[in-house]
């Protein structure tokens, strides 16, 4: 192993014998230390020196240990959770499952193991929040997925897992998402699932958020191509922590030929996977491969279309633009390395599940509960949230929903919202929601729902900005950007090429007006600078919005696309 570091959520201890009052507060100090670190968690290897050494304790030494540990996770009020069990000098890894009751495991007492185990904070008032995004296909069953894991009832093979995360009855009808779904899973202390426990069979979302120390926030986006615009919104305004791509082993990731009726050439099904995984990458989203339907692998005998399927995504992680290494999951211990080395973006996890059997759903909820949120430095401390929903709720007047990026909202405050007609509204906030529970005030990291006294709807769209300050205000209809045409499709771009914007949960068509400082994907020593830009060139580009001034400021990502995405940029200069 790495030798450990002086920062970070991961502390090395060989064992710890001595208990003493002084050993048990200096224990605790450096264990709030490490939890502060992991944002309310850490990871603590026993049997591992300070260089990574890994000399293994035996298990009566782990059990001193252990319960020094406890004793200064109760003095924080945090919860201790073994992990994993591995032999040193030995590849077998013992899980949690097979140990008694009591602990212990039947082993000789001169063997020596290397422990790992899950500090977490027990806060009532207080959790950690994941951001996941779900993505692929459509019929991949990322909606069936989603009803399996925060209901704990498995699907009946015709889509009844779905319906209850369905958003409108007509995605009830085709069994197709067209809008971003809002869900969550909660895990206590302990790691445990907290959704599967209520009274009538159902835990409301407020006694989720009552109950639970980490709580995943789940996206449900849409598959279909038609619906592409819909998913690069949720990724690109709620900037997840992971991404989940569906892949369905009967179908696979390859585009499907295109099909004639008679004499006419019918419109071929477009498989968006590969362009969910490079959505991913130019927005810089950790994401991992989940593999559903594998029950049907040995139901119907496709056992030639799934080892296709498990090729086709190897190649897709390997190759060029994405360069990561794929890693099958399992077993505990390959949860543990995926979770812990997921936002190095070094590797990607391969998950194979079923939604009928339930296969494979252990480790993805492992996987879920000890994933470490990404850590982030809020720039300031002045309200900015981008509203990319809008609704007349009977009784509340007019309602908006969007992720808050950064400071915190109180009830009765003040905030400026726009722009709209070249100006920004002043708005008081009647009420605040945060999961379906009503919050006097809230803070950013969150997506948040705010009631507004006496403010007509229509003055609202998607796209608009709430800021708390008047400096903050920012007009711009033309801004610069550092520019690339992605490789992944043949385009040429010329001045006087139109575009969709996508910024955050701006939307909206623009125009190139200018380019400069082109250089050749090719040959990069004899660019010609000719004003048109194909394949993997690069450039800084002038746009023009045609319609209205949008809240843009440097520094925000930008997509280009075109029913596909075809251009990624960032933003250097607004005017």
């Amino acid at each position: 192993m790495e030798p450990e570091q002086e920062d970070g959520n991961v502390e090395y201890k060989l064992k710890l014998l001595n208990k003493t009052d002084e050993r048990i507060e200096n224990l605790a100090s450096q264990m709030r230390y490490r939890c502060e670190e992991g944002n309310s968690e850490c990871i603590y290897n026993i049997g591992v020196e300070d260089d990574g050494t890994m000399t293994g304790i035996t298990e009566s030494e782990y059990q001193d240990t252990i319960r020094a540990l406890n004793i200064a996770a109760s003095r924080n009020h945090y919860a201790v959770t073994l992990i994993s069990k591995t032999k040193v000098n030995d590849d077998t890894a013992l899980t949690v499952e097979e140990y008694k009751d009591d602990g212990t495991c039947e082993t000789p007492s001169e063997a020596k193991y290397v422990y790992e185990v899950l500090v977490r904070e027990h806060n009532e008032r207080d959790y950690t929040e994941i951001k996941v995004a779900v993505a692929g296909n459509v019929d991949a069953g990322k909606s069936s997925l989603l009803g399996v894991l925060t209901t704990g009832k498995r699907d009946d093979g015709r889509g009844s897992a779905r319906v209850s995360v369905f958003n409108y009855p007509h995605e009830v009808r085709t069994g197709r998402t067209s809008s971003i779904g809002h869900h969550i899973m909660g895990f206590n202390d302990e790691g445990k699932p907290v959704n599967y426990s209520g009274l009538g069979g159902r835990v409301t979302w407020p006694e989720i958020v009552r109950s639970s120390a980490k709580i995943v926030s789940f996206m449900d986006l849409a598959g279909h191509n038609k619906y592409l615009k819909t998913t690069i919104l949720g990724l690109a305004s709620a900037q997840p922590d992971v991404c989940l791509i569906i892949v369905g082993a009967n179908k696979g990731i390859r585009t499907e030929k295109a099909k004639f009726v008679g004499k006419h050439r019918m419109k071929r099904h477009e498989n968006m996977t590969r362009e969910h995984i490079f959505l991913c990458i130019t927005l810089g989203i950790p994401f991992a491969i989940v593999v559903t339907k594998i029950d049907m692998i040995k139901d119907q005998g496709i056992h030639n279309i799934y080892k296709e399927t498990m090729k086709d995504i190897r190649t897709v992680i390997k190759c060029p633009g994405v360069r990561r290494q794929p890693l099958k999951v399992t077993s505990t211990e390959d949860v543990v390395i995926c979770a812990k080395q997921m936002h190095t973006n070094s590797i990607v996890p391969i998950f194979t599940v079923s939604n009928v059997t339930g296969e494979g759903i252990t480790e993805l909820q492992q996987f879920l509960n000890m994933l470490p949120k990404t850590v982030s430095t809020v720039p300031t401390t002045q309200v900015e949230m981008h509203v990319d929903s809008v609704w007349s709720v009977t009784g509340a007047g007019t309602v908006i929903g969007g992720y808050l990026n950064s400071g915190t909202i109180k009830v009765r405050d003040k905030l400026y919202l726009g722009p709209n007609n070249g100006k920004y509204d002043i708005v008081e906030v009647r009420s605040i929601h945060c999961k379906r529970v009503a919050l006097q005030n809230v803070s950013h990291g969150s997506y948040v729902c705010l009631g507004l006294k006496k403010f007509d709807r229509r003055n609202v769209r998607k796209g608009n900005v709430v800021l708390s300050s008047a400096d903050q205000r920012v007009f711009t209809r033309s801004f610069t950007a550092n520019i690339k045409v992605m490789k992944s499709h043949s385009t040429t771009i010329r001045i006087g090429y139109e575009p969709v914007v996508h910024c955050s949960a701006i939307r909206q068509t623009a125009a190139l007006v200018e380019l400069c400082n082109k250089v050749n994907s090719r040959n990069p020593e004899k660019t010609k600078h000719d004003n048109v830009l194909r394949t993997g060139d690069t450039a800084t580009a002038k746009f023009r919005f045609c319609y209205q001034s949008e809240y843009v400021i440097p520094g925000m990502k930008i997509l280009l696309c075109e029913n596909r995405t075809k251009v990624v940029g960032v933003i250097t200069e607004v005017e």
